[in-house]
């Protein structure tokens, strides 16, 4: 029979192992090689959705407030690019954080110098 003790550290060591394979797959889904677009028109679509979506869910709840900016890198034609993602926040009742305002922008990516 397991113990109060037994049990608290297998749910700190689940949670220790979910919060890695957490990382892992945000660090994997993140990689540019991983988000190809055909061209600069569909990534733009996209990305600006899903770093708005991620600013928008980092400001849930009371006093969360998200990061100043997004970024992602992202592929078309072989080329690197940076999708950027500027958030302006406000706050409403002095607790709850909102997005206020944005600004996207797509930059190439130079390529890192050869040594």
């Amino acid at each position: 029979m397991s113990t109060r003790a037994d049990l608290v550290q297998a749910v700190n060591e689940a949670r220790a192992t979910l919060e890695a394979a957490e990382n892992a797959l945000y660090s994997f889904e993140t990689l540019a090689e991983n988000n190809v677009f055909s061209s600069l028109e569909e990534a733009e679509g996209k990305l600006e959705d899903e770093l708005h979506e991620r600013a928008f869910e980092d400001c849930q709840g009371a006093y969360n407030r998200g990061d100043d900016q997004y970024t992602q890198e992202f592929m078309v034609d072989g080329v690197k690019y940076l999708a950027v993602y500027d958030v302006e926040y406000n706050r409403h009742d002095k607790t709850y954080y909102y997005i206020d305002g944005h600004k996207f922008s797509i930059k190439k990516v130079d390529a890192e110098p050869s040594a």
